[in-house]
């Protein structure tokens, strides 16, 4: 699929490949293109009209950060992991971008929210018109880490019920029972495990997305506007920020997580001696 947006506009427009055949001259007004699993006639046909390299699939899996960060010809060329929500499983997808003065051009095999929320202007809070490349693509980057930010959140409410679970007296035991809530420890134990997971794939997330700012700003100062500049190193101040908050989450995760093996053999340990004590009675009846 090929998505674009012009100057003047907020939202990426979908068009058809054969549209695209036969007016060609639509992608080179165009500030913005999307590809979403391209086929190869349609990687070969952009990078023809656009003069650029398209990077494969393999391409963009590299994990040298010298392949995922580079300028040639006039063009940067990076990439970074972001997590899709596609399936039971969220997992880390790699995405490219490639800038110029006049293109940006974003390359995935996988869907992604902060890529959704340029479908429609409704699906953002601040919709406004791109004036060129760089605003487009420093917006996509705010909208990425604004949705690391969430779902960390998202964590931090998740570990705070469960939190509430494993500290639970006896009363509020009973009180979650009531409710039909199911108060087992070894669920507790495979929710901080998903938990886990979801974190320390934002945390690659945010680790390569912390790679790209710092490159970008250092090969386009000659053309980017100052607010551009002054965004992008808000950015890279807010992913710093966003790294001691991962930090702060998985140490509560591990404190989480060893209360709750201590609590679960705390039972054993009492099931066991009350087992031996009514062995014991059996043995003299």
């Amino acid at each position: 699929m090929i998505r674009f947006l012009n100057a003047g506009q907020s939202t990426l427009t979908p068009i058809e490949f054969e549209t695209l055949l036969k007016n060609p001259k639509i992608l080179n007004k165009a500030i913005w293109v999307d590809l979403l699993n391209p086929t190869d006639e349609e990687e070969l046909f952009v990078e023809t009209q656009l003069g650029l390299e398209i990077l494969t699939k393999e391409e963009m899996h590299e994990i040298e950060e010298s392949s995922r960060l580079f300028e040639t010809n006039g063009a940067i060329y990076m990439s970074c992991w972001l997590i899709a929500f596609d399936g039971e499983i969220p997992e880390n997808k790699s995405v490219a971008f490639v800038m110029t003065r006049k293109h940006f051009v974003s390359i995935r095999h996988s869907d992604h929210h902060p890529f959704r929320v340029f479908s429609t202007a409704s699906h953002r809070v601040k919709s406004q018109p791109f004036h060129d490349s760089a605003h487009a693509f420093v917006e996509v980057l705010d909208t990425i880490l604004n949705q690391v930010a969430s779902t960390l959140r998202h964590v931090e409410q998740k570990l705070n019920k469960l939190s509430l679970r494993v500290f639970a007296n006896e009363k509020e035991v009973k009180a979650f029972k009531k409710q039909g809530e199911n108060y087992d420890l070894k669920d507790v134990v495979q929710e901080l495990g998903k938990c886990n997971s979801l974190v320390n794939n934002l945390r690659e997330s945010a680790v390569s997305f912390q790679t790209i700012t710092p490159f970008f700003l250092a090969n386009s100062t000659d053309w980017l506007e100052a607010d551009d500049i002054k965004r992008l190193t808000t950015l890279e101040r807010d992913t710093r920020s966003l790294r001691e908050y991962d930090a702060q989450l998985s140490a509560e995760m591990n404190f989480l997580l060893d209360s709750t093996v201590g609590l679960i053999s705390i039972q054993q340990n009492q099931s066991m001696k009350v087992l031996s004590v009514v062995a014991l009675l059996l043995a003299f009846l």
